[in-house]
């Protein structure tokens, strides 16, 4: 008898999960690991091995593709590789370690606790936490310059901060190969809804008809302190390119520091477009390369 399938009531498309120990081993650090190792190989053998000497090197971005790295304490983190060809024809990638992130918006004046209560709920994926002003254009006056606070959550790998964004925002299903979004944090529409509630009627604007002092509200889940979350879904690659300024199809000058970030500039004259080698010649070119 087959299984029954479940069918998504907002996307009305089927259900797909793994299976919780085939989702655990894929995201453990040495399956990244080894899934890393192998696409090293996998590119070496198109000409494209890690450059980390200090020597310059000047080449052209043809393209950019997430990744895992090591750094300086042995530890695993997430990356991009970038890929260049010279002008004679030779290729390289480099790996930029770059940390991902997501911006949080609170409750006003709780940014305070609502990051205490982040950093002790996320510890040991959190590798750190900021707060930082940023344009808001929810706010009514933001055309004057107006910003708002929000908290910075910055990770070691991508893997740590899907399993933050899962514990605080929902799940993520798998569907048809894509990532669908099915339960966007009912914490936060709830807070929300509260928010424009208590805008339309406070409490605070009327006098209390009362001897007794008025004692303060404390919120014990600094979960209700959370209201928004911003650029979750940007995929890394492209924050890493952004933030960097970094984009296909340009000259940079590299050079590399061992297992420190690489050095990546943009070349000001840039010089013609290199000759690019057809998908054949690559090919002829691996079987030469390869053992026989």
């Amino acid at each position: 008898m087959s299984a029954k399938v479940q069918i998504d009531e907002e996307t009305g498309l089927p259900i797909i999960r793994k299976k919780p120990a085939q989702e655990k081993e894929d995201s453990t650090p040495s399956s990244r690991y080894l899934r890393a190792q192998k696409c090293d190989e996998i590119d070496a053998k198109f000409g494209f091995s890690h450059y980390r000497d200090a020597a310059e090197r000047t080449g052209w971005m043809i393209n950019m593709h997430p990744a895992d790295v090591l750094d300086e304490n042995k530890q695993l983190v997430s990356a991009v590789d970038f890929y260049f060809i010279e002008e004679d024809g030779q290729r390289f990638k480099v790996a930029l370690p770059y940390q991902p992130y997501f911006y949080v918006a609170t409750k006003k004046d709780t940014e305070r606790e609502v990051s205490s209560y982040l950093s002790r709920k996320l510890s040991g994926r959190l590798a750190s936490i900021d707060m930082v002003e940023k344009e808001d254009l929810d706010l009514p006056n933001h055309l004057v310059g107006l910003k708002g606070k929000y908290l910075v959550l910055r990770f070691h790998t991508v893997e740590d901060l899907m399993k933050a964004k899962r514990s605080i925002y929902g799940a993520y299903i798998s569907v048809y190969r894509f990532q669908v979004l099915w339960d966007i944090m009912p914490a936060v529409r709830k807070n929300k809804e509260r928010e424009k509630t208590h805008s339309a009627y406070d409490p605070s604007l009327f006098t209390r008809v009362s001897s007794e002092p008025v004692l303060p509200t404390h919120i014990t889940d600094q979960m209700e302190n959370i209201v928004d979350i911003r650029e979750y879904d940007v995929p890394y690659h492209v924050r890493v390119a952004i933030d960097n300024k970094l984009n296909v199809g340009h000259w940079y000058r590299v050079k590399g520091h061992g297992y420190d970030p690489p050095e990546i500039h943009l070349v000001d004259d840039e010089p013609d477009r290199p000759e690019m080698g057809s998908c054949e010649e690559m090919k002829e070119g691996c079987m030469r390369e390869s053992p026989v």
